[in-house]
């Protein structure tokens, strides 16, 4: 009861009313709910102000703990057990890594340091909360934190969408249309982060709250603009890359399906948080004078605990394909070695009486391997392929591919058609 007259008297005192929490850390269902804090610790009024805050969120958010809580518990398991996969992942890029250009290799350092800042971070996060302040509800809506969120998640997703960036750029032709427009998405995330960051340090003005808002939203919308089109452009340029031959086909379904598998995941889940996040805006201004609590009111901080690592785990995969790709090289070629037939049956015939009679041309092609390995020729070819300066589009450049097979000689013979009525 005596809680419930403290969250009274404080939401009726409207002229101390202030915005507290941060767009991440429990979001707009907090910028209405408490009276302002003083920061002179001895001034009797500042601490009943903070116990009247104090007990108008235990209040509140004291039966739903789970909705508030779990998430940050979730997000900070889940991005622990990606930090290991990333970690066994660059072990065995460390193997190929002397075949990367200085490039891939920058972009890799930039992806791991921020990747081990954002798990370190998330750590020091759950401390802060379930250690240090276990059983103060302010610190679930205090900014300071979770603003840290906004910045290193574009940070870290900007590393590997520059490496997708060059590899569209490539594929496309070097379409600098193209380029132009995935840098300036990525651009776009990276400043949304920046100024989220800035203008959600201080409670104390409700104008920068809003403002931290529309940030966030410029830093979701850039970052899934940018896998958007990414995405689609590279896409689209492996699957107009097939041109019929077996072994060129089998690689390029084979890179279609890891380029899929790589970028869409943290294309979805930007766009849960998304849609998540303008739910929640969306129903704090239509209930400005309520507080109403559901299973979203704290989901958007799991999304970005995880995110980065999704990305990081994305790009080193798509390294890593080098191996499963030289093993469909391998067996696709040697499932083609050996003797080739062509038939082809030219158009020259005569008709007679309903009867057709022509000359069926048969070649038989007899290739040999050679000593050198297919794997170890493969390799430089489709790092090649991969990022966009080689094209597999007919037989000359899959044969430089291979490089272990070689016509050893052929013959050719004529059969006659029967004479067959139609």
């Amino acid at each position: 009861m005596a809680s419930r007259m403290l969250l009274s008297r404080g939401v009726a005192d409207a002229a101390r009313m202030i915005e507290i929490g941060g767009p991440i850390s429990g979001g707009p269902i907090m910028l209405e709910l408490a009276a302002s804090i003083l920061e002179d610790p001895s001034n009797t009024t500042a601490i009943s102000q903070e116990d009247l805050l104090e007990a108008g969120l235990k209040e509140l958010i004291g039966p739903h703990n789970g909705l508030f809580m779990g998430p940050i518990l979730i997000g900070f398991r889940t991005d622990i057990f990606l930090a290991g996969i990333m970690l066994k992942q660059l072990t065995l890029w460390w193997k190929y890594a002397r075949e990367d250009r200085l490039f891939i290799k920058i972009i890799i350092a930039w992806c791991t340091v921020f990747g081990i800042i954002g798990t370190i971070f998330n750590l020091a996060f759950c401390f802060h909360i379930f250690v240090y302040n276990y059983g103060r509800y302010t610190t679930l809506t205090e900014p300071q934190w979770s603003s840290w969120l906004g910045l290193i998640s574009p940070l870290t997703s900007a590393g590997v969408q520059l490496f997708y960036c060059d590899r569209a750029y490539k594929l496309s032709g070097r379409n600098k249309v193209l380029a132009l427009t995935i840098l300036s998405a990525i651009l776009l995330s990276v400043i949304g982060g920046i100024g989220s960051k800035i203008t959600t340090v201080s409670n104390a003005d409700p104008s920068k709250a809003r403002l931290a808002t529309t940030f966030i939203y410029l830093l979701t919308a850039g970052a899934m603009v940018a896998d958007f089109i990414i995405t689609a452009a590279i896409l689209w340029c492996l699957a107009r890359s097939k041109s019929g031959w077996n072994v060129t086909d089998k690689v390029v379904s084979k890179l279609l399906a890891i380029s899929a598998e790589s970028q869409l995941p943290p294309t979805l889940l930007a766009m849960v948080f998304l849609i998540i996040f303008a739910y929640k805006t969306t129903k704090a201004a239509a209930n400005p004078t309520q507080v109403v609590i559901d299973v979203t009111s704290n989901l958007t901080i799991f999304f970005m605990m995880v995110i980065p690592k999704t990305y990081i785990v994305g790009f080193i995969a798509v390294l890593n394909a080098r191996t499963a790709l030289r093993a469909v090289f391998t067996s696709s070629h040697e499932a083609s070695s050996g003797r080739r037939k062509q038939t082809t049956d030219f158009p020259l015939s005569v008709r007679r009486g309903g009867e057709s009679r022509g000359v069926r041309i048969t070649t038989e092609t007899y290739t040999k391997n050679e000593p050198t390995s297919p794997v170890k020729a493969f390799s430089s070819h489709l790092a090649a392929f991969s990022e966009g300066r080689v094209q597999l589009d007919d037989e000359e450049s899959l044969r430089r591919i291979g490089g272990s097979g070689s016509e050893a000689g052929s013959k050719t013979g004529l059969t006659w058609i029967e004479p067959s009525r139609d």
